[in-house]
C-alpha cells in the first residue's frame, strides 16, 4: 500500500520543516511549499491526500489557494492553520471547503490527532466512493438486464397502478412508460381480462397460493388497438403473466404486502401457431371426409350414368326418350365435375400443367359456384379468341373459387359478380411499374363484385396469411394468400382495385402464348360404342357398381367375372389363370386396397391387363401402379361409350409386355 501524501503550505520555512519532521516520525510522507503560488504549482504536478494550509500568506492567501486546489481535486482534504483563529474565520474556511482547522501555535499531539482523523476520514470517503461505485455498477447491470429482457417486467401498487415498467413495454406494445406509470393495469388489457387484472391487487395473500405466486394469461392492448381492428394478433399481445407479492417491513418481524411484482412473457406467436395447427388439422379432417363423400357420391353417379347409357342405346338419337336420357347424362356429368372439384380441394395432389383456354375454367367454376349461391348473379364477359395459358387446372380452379367466395362474402345481401377475360400486352414500362417478372403477352382475368369494398389499409394486407376481416372462427384468412401464391408460382401477377361502398375488382395476369386455344367442351355422350370380346374380371366392393358395370360389359360383348374384394379376386385369378384377359380394379376397398390387389395379381399373372377404376383420385398410388404395369385409369362415373373406348384402346395395344 502506498504512503499517504501530505502537503504543508506556510510562508514560515521553520513551521513547514517542524511539521514535516513530526509527521515523518508517524510514517507519513510530507512535502512542503512556502507560498501559495508554489503550492498550486506542486498540486498541479502531483495529487496529495491532505493539505495543511496557512491562511495568511503574502502573495496568495489560504482561501485563494484552497479554491485553486479544490478546483483541481474536489476530494482532497484541507486543514487550515492560522494564528488568528476566530469563529468567523473557521466558518469561512469550512464554507469554502476546508475539512478542519488548527490554531497556531498547536501541540504535536493535536497536529497528529487532526492529521490522522483527516486521513481516516479520507479513507472512509474513498471506501464509501468505491462501495457506491460498485452499487451503481450493480444497479446499472440489473437495470440493463431488466430493460433488455424480452419479457415485460413491471410492478403494481396496492391500487393496481404501475409503479415501474421496463423498456420492453414500448418495444412490445408501442406504449411509452410515461403513459403507463401511475395508470391502472386493467386499463391496458382486453375488456374480458379486466376482472382477472383486478384480482392481482385484491387484499389478502391467499390468491397467491402455497407457491407464493400467481399465474394468469392476459391479452395486452397494443398502441394501435382499436374497435375496427379485425386482426386480434395485431391489436393485442397474448401474454403469460407470473405475479408475486412485494413484501416490505411493517415493524418487528412483520411484513406487509405493498404491491405486486409481475413478469409477462409474449406467447402471441405460439398462440397463433396453435391456432394455425388446429385449423390445419380441421382442414385435413374435412379433406378426408370430403374424399370419402366424393368416393361414395361417384359410386352413386356410376349407377345412374351406367344404367342411363344402357337404356339410351335402345332408342333412336332423335327420339324424345334419348334426349331425356342425354339430359340425365348431362346432370351426372355436372355432378361428377362437382365431385372432382371437391377432391381437388381436399387432396394435396401433384401439379401438372397444360396449355388451355381459361374461358373453359371460368365457365365451369362459375357454373359450379352459381349452383350453391342463388342470391348471386354471375355475368361472364369473355374474350372469344383468348390466348392460351400454360397452367395447372386444379390450382387455377382453387384461385377462381377463392375469388368467388371472397366476392360473395363482400355482398351479404346478394349482388353481381362479373368475370372478364381479355388478352393484354405488358410493355417494359408497365413491367417495372406493376412489378411483373417479365414483359410480354398475358391473359388477364378479372373477378369484380359490387359489394362493400375495402379501404387502403385493408388492401395492403389482404394477401397476408391468416389475415381476415371476418370475425374469429368465421374464416381462416388463407384463401387470398393461397391464391396469391398460386399465381406467383405461375409467374403471374395479382392486382386489386377497390373503393369502400363501391365493390372490388381482383385481377390476375398469367403468361400467355399469343395464339388462340379452342375452349374445351364437355363430354356430349355422342361417342361411338365399340364392342369387343374377352374375359374381364370386375373387382369392386360396391354391389351397385358391380351390377351396372357387369351389364355394360356384357352389352359390349365381354364375358364377365365379378369379385367384391381383393382376396376374392386373387382366388379367381388362381383358378382362372390365363383365361382372364383384363382386370377392372377399384382403388378403394376394405381389407385389401386396389394397390395391394394389383401387386398380388401381377405376381399371379405378370402380363395381365389392368384398368383401374375409382371415384377417389389417389394420384400418387396411381402413378406408381402405372409405372409398375397398370394399363390405364378410368374415373367414375363413366358410361358405356367411355368404357368401350377405354377397353378398345387397351385391347388394341399389341405390346405383349405391360407398359
Amino acid at each position: 500500500m502506498s504512503l499517504e501524501q501530505i502537503l504543508v503550505v506556510d510562508d514560515e520555512r521553520r513551521i513547514v520543516e517542524n511539521i514535516s519532521k513530526c509527521l515523518n516520525r508517524e510514517g507519513l510522507e510530507v512535502a512542503g511549499a512556502y507560498n501559495g503560488t508554489e503550492a498550486v504549482a506542486m498540486f498541479n504536478r502531483q495529487r496529495f491526500d491532505l493539505v495543511l494550509l496557512d491562511i495568511n500568506m503574502p502573495d496568495m492567501d489560504g482561501y485563494q489557494v484552497m479554491e485553486h486546489i479544490l478546483g483541481v481535486d474536489d476530494e482532497v482534504l484541507i486543514v487550515i492553520m492560522t494564528g488568528f483563529a476566530s469563529v468567523e474565520s473557521a466558518v469561512k474556511a469550512l464554507k469554502k471547503g476546508a475539512w478542519d482547522y488548527l490554531k497556531k501555535p498547536f501541540e504535536y499531539t493535536d497536529l497528529v490527532k487532526t492529521v490522522k482523523n483527516a486521513l481516516a476520514q479520507k479513507r472512509l470517503l474513498a471506501d464509501k466512493k468505491a462501495v457506491s461505485a460498485r452499487l451503481d455498477a450493480s444497479e446499472k447491470q440489473y437495470e440493463n438486464m431488466v430493460n433488455n429482457s424480452p419479457d415485460l417486467i413491471f410492478t403494481l401498487d396496492e391500487a393496481g397502478c404501475f409503479t415501474f415498467i421496463n423498456d420492453q413495454c414500448e418495444k412490445l406494445l408501442g406504449i411509452s412508460k410515461n403513459d403507463m406509470l401511475g395508470n391502472r393495469f386493467e386499463n391496458f388489457v382486453h375488456s374480458q381480462d379486466q376482472t382477472k387484472a383486478r384480482q392481482l391487487t385484491w387484499p389478502g395473500q391467499d390468491r397467491f397460493g402455497t407457491s407464493g405466486d400467481l399465474q394468469m394469461n392476459f391479452r395486452f392492448k397494443k398502441s394501435d388497438c382499436s374497435d375496427t381492428c379485425h386482426d386480434i394478433f395485431m391489436a393485442y399481445a397474448f401474454m403469460e403473466l407470473k405475479a408475486s407479492p412485494m413484501h416490505l417491513p411493517a415493524g418487528g418481524d412483520r411484513e406487509e404486502i405493498k404491491g405486486v411484482y409481475c413478469v409477462a412473457r409474449d406467447v402471441s406467436e405460439r398462440i397463433n401457431l396453435e391456432a394455425q395447427l388446429r385449423q390445419a388439422q380441421k382442414m385435413e379432417a374435412i379433406g378426408t371426409l370430403a374424399g370419402g363423400i366424393a368416393h361414395d357420391f361417384n359410386n352413386i353417379l356410376m349407377g345412374i350414368q351406367g344404367y342411363a347409357s344402357l337404356v339410351k342405346t335402345g332408342f333412336d338419337r332423335q327420339s324424345i326418350e334419348f334426349k331425356r336420357l342425354a339430359n340425365i347424362d348431362e346432370y351426372v356429368s355436372s355432378g361428377a365435375e362437382m365431385s372432382r372439384q371437391l377432391l381437388g380441394f381436399a387432396q394435396k395432389n401433384g401439379h401438372e400443367t397444360c396449355l388451355i383456354n381459361l374461358n373453359f375454367l371460368l365457365k365451369m367454376s362459375a357454373k359450379m359456384f352459381g349452383r350453391t349461391k342463388k342470391d348471386i348473379i354471375i355475368e361472364p364477359v369473355l374474350e372469344k379468341k383468348l390466348w392460351g395459358t400454360l397452367v395447372d387446372e386444379g390450382q387455377i380452379k382453387q384461385v377462381l373459387m377463392n375469388l368467388f367466395v371472397n366476392a360473395w362474402q363482400a355482398m351479404p345481401q346478394g349482388g353481381r359478380i362479373t368475370i372478364i377475360s381479355e388478352n393484354v400486352w405488358i410493355d417494359q414500362q408497365q413491367k417495372e411499374t406493376f412489378g411483373f417478372q417479365h414483359a410480354g403477352a398475358f391473359v388477364k382475368i378479372t373477378v369484380k363484385d359490387n359489394g362493400v369494398g375495402m379501404d387502403k389499409e385493408t388492401m395492403t394486407r389482404i394477401f397476408d396469411p391468416f389475415f381476415t376481416t371476418k370475425e374469429r372462427g368465421q374464416g381462416t384468412g388463407l384463401g387470398l394468400a393461397m391464391a396469391y401464391g398460386i399465381i406467383k408460382r405461375h409467374k403471374g401477377m395479382f392486382r386489386v382495385e377497390s373503393t369502400p361502398g363501391e365493390g372490388s375488382a381482383f385481377m390476375f395476369y398469367l403468361p400467355a402464348k399469343k395464339a388462340s386455344v379452342a375452349a374445351r367442351k364437355n363430354h356430349n355422350n355422342m361417342e361411338k360404342i365399340i364392342n369387343g370380346k374377352g374375359t374381364i374380371l370386375l373387382v369392386d366392393d360396391e354391389k351397385g357398381v358391380i351390377e351396372v358395370c357387369s351389364e355394360m360389359l356384357e352389352s359390349l360383348g365381354y364375358d364377365v367375372k365379378t369379385a367384391f374384394s381383393g382376396n376374392e379376386a386373387l382366388k379367381i385369378m388362381h383358378m382362372a389363370g390365363k383365361k382372364i384377359d383384363l382386370v377392372i380394379l377399384d382403388m378403394v376397398m376394405p381389407e385389401m386396397s386396389g394397390k395391394e390387389a394389383f401387386e398380388n395379381i401381377r405376381r399371379i399373372q405378370p402380363n395381365v391387363r389392368v384398368l383401374v377404376s375409382s371415384g377417389h383420385n389417389k394420384e400418387k398410388e396411381l402413378k406408381q401402379m402405372m409405372k409398375n404395369g397398370c394399363r390405364d385409369f378410368i374415373f367414375k362415373p363413366f358410361d358405356v361409350a367411355m368404357l368401350s373406348e377405354k377397353l378398345n384402346t387397351i385391347f388394341n395395344n399389341n405390346c405383349s409386355e405391360p407398359v
